[in-house]
């Protein structure tokens, strides 16, 4: 058949505007609308058979009443042609997609989804079409999605009146981060004639007034296929796709019209100058936590030279910490880090800078300082190799594949299809070489960049200052207000309206356990005939140069190195655990090389795109109490940089200096604020980590290094500042870089490894190692108790936490089924559906053995704790079917077939080989999970879960704690000491 490339070009109702080579992607753009609705498609075509499919709709909230956001929940509870109770959940058990989702953006909704089965991914592709334009939206899918008013006693009208929904409290526990409190603060001041003013999520506050009508006519509004953009990325054939929407979505339809363009937002003729609040638990310090942005709106969507250059001009000013306007706020000592962020997303472009660990008192002379700092540089020439580190970075974070995480093709959609959606040219922000040249032509003129920066930032009257301070009161006050509201519908309801409110709960009662046992044949699947026969596995060619083990992965990597550099850890004493993590945090924030920590940082921005440390544990295959943990320094460059990042390597192991205390001290201040900030978007983590620390070896070092005990004292470390923590992390030092087994793993095409051997890998084969005490890691294990930690959020974030058997036993492939189990027949109904939370599972490491149930968001905890037991009972029982088996067969095989980008294919490989992950031994573990029978897992269960008492830890406000009465089952302890 003939190609559809050409612009001109028809095929059956498709007419093609725009057909494109990217060369840089080695793709094709190709762009069609459907003549009869006016649908617009947007396809990528290359050789990646990791095929995705997006469904875009703009969609323009006029309030904070979450609109977008719950309908974006409630089109995936059941349609016309699949009229079951979840077929989005259904088909993430019931296919192989390699990424399944649904999207809510402040301007936009989308669907993705995709496949390396070209079976599965038109499977799924029918299921969210009929899902976006033939949605059943029944009332009490509204309901249990969105929000509802219950009695806390459901059939007890006497009882306190209290919101529910899965949205609900998903937006409870999501606007208890300082970042999202802080983002709303800023855009409803910003811009608030647009739909960024409003939260498309939805304010708690205000989702209770979102009526079941008006969910269904934003739905009539926004999701019509002639207002949809049909985005597909892969190897698949475009008539294929073609062909599948017109049959399904396009066929008969009657067009309406486009949405119109969003309008400007009316500039400011004077800067706004504002401060709010956001919660902090009533027991944490108040010192240095307010945080001090400065906004400005900048260019338009459309001129995509204009925010090339903007981004530009960020990384010079605000890249690193040595950047000259960062290091202007942070050496004021009025702030303990600087973050910088530019929306390329929206309509109109904010650039937002924010100072965190600060005073309330010094916002006005932050302010001097930033203008000041900037008309300082505006007023001389910027160095041309400033100019060019941060064209580097630009460049290498677009030409990376899979760098953002997810598919590529998603990565792609993002740049491409929204700026579409708002009027513009996709290929602008594709044509990476293009634009840049376009960029570099224009930067001929020196003064480009300095007249840019006067006219978006020091002139720019259309300016934000916010300042947020922290309340331990807010949390509380909130919730007084909500019960406030209530009481006052309470006290307003005659006693036909609270028996209302008692049917509907027993309405959606019903119907949950209705639907329960519903048939999902109508839904299509594939079966475990379309699962792959054999295990993925990266080849690693291995080789020796002097002291120097040499393992490479041959992969098309889009000419950029991905090097591990690492050696096996010396014993290490339990005291120096913590200490270990912040060693290698801070490696690549110190100087080295005769090179101040300002240059370094310069020289990495110049020559890679990332250069960091970590710690990996590599359990063994055979034994889960038995650890291989290895020290490596990761860096990835551009090919032509090769030969710079293996000499920051070696800098980096030979002349790690500590000798700059006010470099030390200025980055643990920064990374105190850092953890104290992500507290409540991690607790989950924290949760399980310190639920699962007594029960091995490796759980309990893995939460030395990540957990609480590492977040108390990286905390501890700022408060004292670095005058005793030197000479440690120099005694760390010398250890650690006795350099025992170096190693160097390296993904890149045969030809760039072919050119570093011929340069002898740059001398790391010449390092020497120095006697050092092997690896132990006798650590004696304490059991951790029940246990509450209060944060700064209305919701819980639980883990339940259990020690089974590893992969030696041949049971360990039984319990990794009945993960997925307890998550698809149980959990999910009792833990989402029921008690609200924005998700609930079960997850286990057969590597360590570690086992824990979770509930994410959670307005519950003696609930959700049922619930756990619930699930061990049900499933233990036997209570499941063959083809809920299947499907959790299906699962399992789907996270273990789950891509690797081509950069991380030989750090897993490496991975695997140090743990003594064989193929046989992955293919063995396949084999078992694909041929085990219900009595397997029954067996299982009870043998090593049933009669198992877990420890549960939450981390939670301390409201609900005080509401579900836990003081008599969970100790209270402190998060900071």
């Amino acid at each position: 058949m003939d190609a559809i490339d050409a612009t001109g070009q028809s095929y059956k109702g498709f007419l093609i505007t725009r057909s494109l080579r990217l060369p840089e992607l080695q793709s094709i753009l190709i762009e069609l609308v459907h003549e009869e609705t006016k649908a617009t498609v947007l396809a990528i075509e290359n050789n990646d058979p990791e095929n995705l499919f997006c469904l875009s709709f703009q969609t323009f909230p006029s309030s904070s009443n979450g609109v977008a956001h719950i309908l974006e929940h409630t089109v995936l509870c059941g349609s016309k042609k699949f009229p079951v109770k979840d077929p989005f959940f259904a088909m993430t058990r019931r296919s192989l997609n390699t990424f399944m989702n649904a999207m809510t953006g402040q301007d936009f909704t989308c669907y993705p989804a995709s496949s390396q089965v070209e079976k599965d991914y038109f499977n799924l592709l029918e299921v969210y079409l009929d899902a976006v334009f033939h949605p059943e939206l029944k009332e009490v899918s509204f309901l249990q999605e969105g929000h509802r008013l219950e009695f806390s006693d459901k059939k007890d009208p006497k009882s306190p009146l209290q919101y529910q929904g899965v949205v609900y409290n998903e937006m409870k526990g999501a606007m208890s981060s300082i970042e999202s409190r802080l983002w709303q603060a800023i855009a409803k001041r910003l811009v608030p004639e647009l739909p960024y003013g409003h939260n498309s999520g939805g304010d708690p506050k205000e989702i209770p007034s979102l009526s079941y009508e008006g969910l269904l006519e934003f739905h009539r509004t926004f999701y019509h296929p002639s207002r949809c953009l049909f985005f597909f990325y892969g190897n698949l054939p475009l008539r294929k796709n073609l062909d599948f929407i017109t049959e399904r979505a396009l066929k008969g339809v009657k067009p309406i019209a486009l949405l119109s363009p969003l309008p400007r937002q009316t500039r400011l003729k004077k800067p706004i100058y504002a401060v709010d609040s956001y919660p902090v638990a009533e027991n944490e310090s108040l010192e240095k936590k307010a945080q001090i942005s400065f906004s400005w709106l900048t260019v338009p969507i459309s001129s995509q030279g204009e925010a090339l250059a903007l981004c530009l001009l960020e990384s010079i000013l605000t890249d690193n910490d040595a950047s000259p306007l960062s290091l202007a706020l942070l050496n004021s000592g009025l702030c303990t880090q600087v973050d910088s962020s530019i929306d390329v997303e929206m309509s109109e472009i904010p650039w937002i800078i924010v100072c965190k660990g600060c005073e309330e008192k010094d916002q006005d002379a932050l302010t001097e300082i930033l203008f000041k700092t900037l008309k300082k540089i505006a007023s001389r020439p910027i160095p041309d190799e400033k100019i060019e580190a941060a064209l580097h970075q630009l460049e290498f974070q677009r030409t990376e594949i899979g760098g953002e995480g997810g598919p590529f093709g998603l990565t792609l959609f993002m740049r491409s299809a929204l700026l579409k959606q708002h009027g513009s040219d996709p290929e602008s922000a594709l044509l990476i070489h293009t634009l840049f040249q376009e960029l570099r032509d224009r930067l001929k003129d020196p003064d480009y960049l300095n007249n840019f920066l006067r006219k978006y930032l020091i002139d720019n009257p259309h300016f934000v200052r916010l300042t947020l301070k922290p309340d331990p009161k807010l949390a509380l006050k909130e919730a007084e207000e909500e019960k406030e509201r209530l009481k006052t519908i309470g006290s307003k309801l005659s006693k036909a309206d609270a028996e209302k409110i008692v049917k509907q709960s027993e309405k959606l009662a019903s119907y949950q356990e209705a639907i329960e046992h519903q048939s999902l044949e109508c839904l299509p699947k594939v079966t475990l005939q379309d699962v792959p026969l054999h295990a993925k596995d990266f080849p690693l060619k291995t080789s020796k140069k002097g002291n120097l083990s040499i393992y490479h992965h041959s992969a098309f990597t889009n000419q950029i190195l991905y090097a591990d550099f690492g050696f096996d850890l010396p014993d290490i004493e339990i005291k120096d655990l913590s200490l270990l993590s912040l060693f290698a945090k801070l490696l690549p924030e110190l100087g080295c090389g005769g090179r101040s920590y300002a240059e370094n940082l310069a020289y990495q921005e110049a020559y890679t795109g990332e250069f960091d440390a970590s710690l990996s544990l590599h359990v063994s295959q055979e034994d889960p109490d038995l650890c291989r943990p290895t020290f490596s320094i990761r860096g990835k460059a551009l090919h032509r940089n090769r030969e710079k990042l293996f000499h920051l390597f070696k800098d980096a192991v030979t002349s790690l200096d500590f000798s700059d205390k006010k470099r030390i001290d200025e980055w643990l201040s920064q990374h105190a604020t850092e953890l104290q900030s992500e507290l409540t978007r991690r607790a989950l983590a924290y949760a399980v980590q310190t639920s699962l620390s007594g029960f091995s070896k490796a759980s309990f070092i893995y939460n030395e290094w990540h957990g609480i005990p590492y977040y108390q004292a990286a905390l501890k470390w700022a408060k004292e500042g670095s005058l005793k923590l030197i000479p440690e992390l120099k005694r760390l030092q010398s250890l650690l870089f006795s350099l025992q087994a170096p190693h160097l793993v390296l993904s890149c095409s045969g030809e760039q490894f072919a050119s570093i051997e011929k340069e002898n890998f740059y001398a790391l084969s010449e390092l020497s190692s120095q006697p050092a005490p092997s690896w132990k890691g006798a650590y004696p294990l304490t059991s951790v108790k029940p246990q509450a930690r209060f944060i700064a959020a209305p919701v819980a974030f639980n883990a339940y936490g259990m020690r089974t058997v590893s992969y030696r036993d041949g049971d360990a492939p039984f319990l990794l089924l009945s993960t997925e189990l307890f998550g698809n027949v149980v959990l999910h109904k009792e833990v989402r559906e029921k008690g609200g939370a924005y998700g609930g599972g079960a997850q286990y490491s057969p590597a360590t053995g570690n086992f824990h149930f979770f509930g994410y968001r959670d307005p519950h905890v003696e609930n959700t704790l049922k619930a756990f037991h619930k699930a061990i009972d049900t499933i233990g029982s036997g209570s499941f079917t063959e083809q809920e088996l299947e499907e959790a067969k299906l699962g399992v095989v789907q996270a273990l077939d789950a891509p690797v980008v081509p950069g991380n294919r030989a750090a897993v490989a490496f991975a695997w080989l140090k743990a003594g992950r064989t193929l046989a031994a992955r293919e063995a573990f396949r084999k078992k999970i694909l041929s085990a029978k219900k009595e397997d897992i029954t067996k299982a269960i009870q043998k090593h879960l049933s009669s198992q008492k877990g420890v549960l830890v939450s981390f939670l406000g301390q409201e609900l704690f005080e509401k579900e009465k836990l003081s008599s089952t969970l100790s209270v302890l402190p998060i900071e000491n």
